[in-house]
C-alpha cells in the first residue's frame, strides 16, 4: 500500500482509446517520484514531483497525459491527488509546472494556503 496515495485511491472513469469503461486509479509511485495513472496499453498519465523534507515542499514539475486522454480531466485529476498528498503531510506546494500553475489559478480558494514560491 506504501505505492497508493495516503492507502487511499482516487477512482475514475476513464474512456480513452482501448480502455473504455475501465476503471482507473491515481497512484503515487515514490521511487520514480511521480504520480501515475496506468493505461492498460502501457501508456501512462503522470505527474512528476520532487519533495525536499528539509524545507517541508513538494515541487511539481511535469505534468504528462497520452493524446488518447487529453480531455479526459486525467491531469487535473493527478493535479487533485499531489495536493491531497501536500496536505495530508503538511507540505508546501511549489508549482513549476504550466498545467499545475493553470489548475491552480481555477482553483486558488481551495488551494491557496498551501502553494509557496
Amino acid at each position: 500500500m506504501s505505492c497508493m496515495l495516503a492507502a487511499r485511491t482516487i477512482v475514475a472513469r476513464m474512456d480513452v482509446g482501448r480502455m473504455y469503461g475501465t476503471v482507473v486509479a491515481v497512484k503515487n509511485d515514490p521511487k520514480r517520484e511521480k504520480f501515475v495513472i496506468d493505461g492498460r496499453d502501457g501508456n501512462e498519465a503522470f505527474l512528476k514531483y520532487s519533495e525536499d523534507s528539509k524545507q517541508n515542499v513538494i515541487r511539481l514539475e511535469h505534468t504528462y497525459v497520452p493524446d488518447a486522454g487529453k480531455g479526459k480531466g486525467l491531469g487535473k485529476q493527478l493535479v487533485e491527488a499531489a495536493f491531497q498528498y501536500a496536505i495530508e503531510r503538511k507540505l508546501m506546494v511549489r508549482l513549476e509546472c504550466d498545467f499545475t500553475v493553470k489548475y491552480y489559478k481555477d482553483n486558488e480558494a481551495k488551494y491557496k494556503a498551501y502553494v509557496t514560491k
